[in-house]
């Protein structure tokens, strides 16, 4: 499986999952700015918290 993924090729069964998938790739779901500027800031905030750990841990 990792080798398709790889090749950029996803297998997708279900016949109501694919749909909605090809659905999304053509009309992609608009996001607000400030939802994208509000995960941006979570990521920051968990990225730090990482290096924290890391060094809390001497890695």
């Amino acid at each position: 499986m990792a080798t398709l993924l790889e090749e950029g090729i996803c297998i997708i069964k279900d016949k109501k999952v694919a749909e909605r998938f090809l659905k999304d790739l053509e009309n992609p779901p608009k996001t607000d700015w400030r939802e994208i500027r509000k995960r941006i800031k979570q990521i920051e905030k968990e990225l730090e918290e990482g290096e924290e750990w890391a060094k809390k841990m001497k890695l």
